[in-house]
C-alpha cells in the first residue's frame, strides 16, 4: 500500500511525502515515473530497481528518476518505509539534473538535513520563494557532492552478504554485538566487515553511526524531546555521545535541529553576538565633552 501525502507546492515544484508499507517481499509491477523527481528516503530499506539497474536505498540513500523511467520496489513485507518525494517541473530540472542518467546516489548527513529541514519548513508554512530556494540548493548539494560508493566488483555472495548486514543494521540500528551479526549472517567478524567495506566503500561501525543519526533525525522529526532517553534507544553512551555523533554528521547538535524541526528559522537563533565593549570604547565614553 502506497500513500502519498502533498505537503507544499510552488510554481514548478512540488513536495510530498510518501509512505509505503507492501504485505510481500516481491518486486512490483514496474510503473513509469510520472516527471522529474528527487526522492530521499527517510526511514526502512527497499530494493529499488531503476533504469534497469537494481540496488537497495535506505536512509542514507535518495534517487533521481525521469520522466517515464520503468520504476520497481521490493519492500521488507509489514514495515512502513517512508521517503520525501520533491518533484521538480521541467524548467527547472532543465537547471539543476545532470544530463547524463544519475540513479541511486548516498547522502551527505548535511545534505540529509537540509532535507529534512525543507520538509520541516514546509510543514509549518514556509512561503514559496524559502521552499524554491530551499529545493535548489538542496539539488544542487545532493549532486554537486553525493558520497561517493565503490565500482561494484565483488561476487552476487558478497553483495547479498553486505545486503544483509545492512538491513539488519537499519531495522535495528542500536544493534550492538559485531560477534552475534556475524553469527546471524553465518560468517565470521573478519569477513563480514572485509566484505561490508568492499562493497560498500566504509566500515560497519561508520555505516551504523550514520544510521543512528539518521534515526535520531527522525524521530526528532516527529518531535521526541527526551535527549538522554533518545541516545540511551539508538546505543550510544549518553547525550553527550549522540551530540557529538550528530554534530560530527550533520554540523548542529541535537537541540538545535530540534528547533529547526519545530519550524524555527535558522537565522532567528544565529544573530550576530553583541560585541563585548572594550577599554577603548570605556575610555571614549567618559571623556568629557569639550567645547
Amino acid at each position: 500500500m502506497r500513500h502519498l501525502t502533498r505537503i507544499a507546492s510552488a510554481d514548478d515544484i512540488a513536495l510530498d511525502d510518501l509512505r509505503i508499507i507492501e504485505r510481500s517481499s516481491h518486486w512490483t509491477a514496474p510503473v513509469h515515473t510520472p516527471g522529474h523527481q528527487l526522492v530521499f528516503v527517510r526511514r526502512g530499506s527497499f530494493g529499488l530497481r531503476l533504469r534497469s539497474a537494481e540496488t537497495t536505498v535506505d536512509p542514507i540513500s535518495a534517487f533521481v528518476g525521469r520522466p517515464g523511467d520503468e520504476q520497481s520496489i521490493a519492500h521488507k513485507p509489514g514495515r512502513e518505509d517512508a521517503c520525501t518525494v520533491v518533484s521538480l517541473g521541467p524548467g527547472l530540472a532543465a537547471e539543476l539534473l545532470p544530463q547524463r542518467p544519475t540513479t541511486t546516489l548516498r547522502t551527505s548527513g548535511r545534505v540529509d538535513m537540509a532535507h529534512r529541514t525543507l520538509l520541516a519548513r514546509a510543514r509549518h508554512g514556509a512561503d514559496r520563494f524559502e521552499l524554491a530556494e530551499r529545493v535548489v540548493r538542496l539539488a544542487e548539494d545532493l549532486l554537486r557532492d553525493p558520497v561517493r560508493a565503490p565500482a561494484r566488483r565483488g561476487t552476487p555472495c558478497h553483495r547479498r552478504l553486505a545486503g544483509a548486514a545492512r538491513e539488519v543494521l537499519v531495522t535495528d540500528p542500536a544493534f550492538d554485538d559485531l560477534g552475534r551479526l556475524a553469527r546471524l549472517l553465518g560468517v565470521s567478524r573478519s569477513h563480514l566487515s572485509r566484505v561490508f567495506r568492499a562493497e560498500t566503500g566504509e566500515t560497519l561501525t561508520r555505516f551504523r553511526n550514520r544510521l543512528r543519526v539518521r534515526a535520531a533525525l527522525d524521530r526528532l522529526a516527529d518531535g521526541h524531546r527526551d535527549l538522554a532517553g533518545l541516545a540511551a534507544d539508538l546505543g550510544f553512551a549518553d547525550h553527550a555521545h549522540l551530540t557529538r555523533a550528530m554534530r560530527a554528521e550533520v554540523g548542529d547538535p541535537p537541540s538545535r535541529v530540534r528547533q529547526l524541526f519545530a519550524g524555527e528559522h535558522e537565522s532567528s537563533s544565529r544573530r550576530p553576538r553583541r560585541r563585548a565593549s572594550s577599554r577603548h570604547d570605556h575610555a571614549y565614553l567618559e571623556r568629557p565633552h569639550v567645547r
